[in-house]
């Protein structure tokens, strides 16, 4: 009761030990159970049907690495990306395809050719920063070496 009295004079309420407690076990009930559900939601979606079998993903595997399509998916040369079976079948389906307004599919790639045999590509393409400018100062050794003979 002295207790009670002192708390009230300082204006302070104090809950019993045993309401604290079953606030603190409620609490954790709910979390617990927010847990629970929040895993069962995530075992629906992780077991979710893709519509194909173990061993047909194993078969389609097996032949992506026999005909070399893995190979040129894990390659970090586009060279041989671009040799791969499937690229080249996309690349015969793209031309195709009826060509768009401005320059032909065959212009493209003919442009794109001789990027890549000049470097341009590679230039383009590098993380190097000072990649596009090493590249135009090639070219310019080149046009004035070409224009002095």
């Amino acid at each position: 009761m002295d207790e009670a009295l002192t708390n009230a004079r300082l204006g302070t309420t104090k809950q019993p030990k045993s309401h604290a407690k079953e606030s603190i076990m409620k609490t954790l009930t709910i979390f617990a159970a927010a847990l629970l559900s929040a895993g069962v939601v995530f075992a629906d979606a992780a077991s979710a049907d893709t519509g194909k079998t173990r061993a047909e993903v194993v078969a389609e595997l097996a032949a992506a690495r026999a005909n070399g399509d893995l190979a040129a998916l894990n390659s970090d040369q586009p060279s041989f990306f671009l040799r791969a079976p499937a690229a080249q079948a996309n690349a015969r389906d793209v031309a195709a395809a009826p060509a768009a307004q401005g320059k032909t599919r065959a212009q493209v790639v003919a442009e794109l050719r001789e990027a890549q045999k000049s470097g341009e590509f590679a230039a383009i393409n590098s993380e190097d920063p000072t990649a596009m400018q090493r590249f135009a100062e090639k070219q310019a050794a080149k046009k004035a070496e070409t224009l002095a003979e």
